[in-house]
């Protein structure tokens, strides 16, 4: 048996994902705190501990990862965000919903992703119960005060607009939003061309969102990648 874990066209997506967030981060960045947003490529576990079909909790997710067990990630192995956090020298961030994430594990930041959500609201509807992008914002307000709580008010304040930030957005908004259905709502709402600026127009609001929360991306955000890459299933070889 052989298993496909990617498309060639995702693997390159990923490849430049990496080259790009990674390649920027000098290794001098380990103290500062990671806060990581975004959807399935980014995902390590949130959407474990909710009710959805977007879940990455059996194989062959994490066939390649150190316990050979699924982790939550859509991944066989790391994801882009473990890369990230192994390159600058720290632990990696925990799921937000992870009951591990508690005291000194606060300080080295939080993963809020949750696979299947978008850009805009109506992205993903047939997962049903995931974390959409301004309620990862509003988590991210919760855990800052949680931090407050262990650190003080100050000190949680300067971890925060000193840590690093990567969101990543804008594929589902295509596969599970305008291309999901023949005549999608979007699609009647939208001619192709008309969409994806609307979509930037949307993914600034989202910017300006996490700037007024004292947060400015500090690395690359990588938004509107072409397609998700999916785990596919064992196929039989000759």
């Amino acid at each position: 048996m052989a298993v496909s874990l990617v498309t060639p066209s995702c693997l390159l997506i990923i490849l430049l994902g990496f080259i790009l967030a990674v390649g920027l981060v000098p290794q001098a960045e380990a103290a500062r705190a990671f806060f990581v947003f975004g959807d399935s490529l980014v995902d390590n576990g949130n959407n474990n501990y909710l009710a959805t079909t977007a879940r990455a909790d059996s194989p062959p997710y994490g066939i390649d990862y150190p316990t050979h067990r699924p982790t939550g990630r859509f991944s066989n192995g790391y994801n882009i965000a473990d890369l990230i956090s192994q390159n600058i020298g720290s632990e990696p961030t925990l799921p937000y919903l992870s009951p591990e994430l508690t005291g000194q594990k606060l300080l080295v930041g939080a993963n809020f992703a949750s696979a299947g959500i978008g850009i805009l609201n109506d992205t993903g509807v047939q997962f049903v119960n995931i974390i959409r992008i301004y309620q990862q914002l509003a988590n991210f307000q919760q855990y800052q005060q949680r931090l407050s709580v262990l650190v003080g008010k100050d000190q949680a304040k300067k971890i925060v607009n000193q840590g690093l930030v990567l969101i990543t957005l804008g594929g589902n908004d295509f596969v599970n939003n305008y291309f999901l259905v023949p005549f999608s709502v979007r699609s009647r709402q939208f001619a192709l061309p008309a969409y994806v600026p609307f979509l930037i127009s949307e993914y600034q609001k989202i910017l300006q969102a996490m700037e007024i929360l004292a947060m400015k991306p500090k690395l690359p955000s990588i938004a509107s990648e072409p397609t998700p890459c999916p785990m596919l299933a064992p196929t039989p070889t000759p």
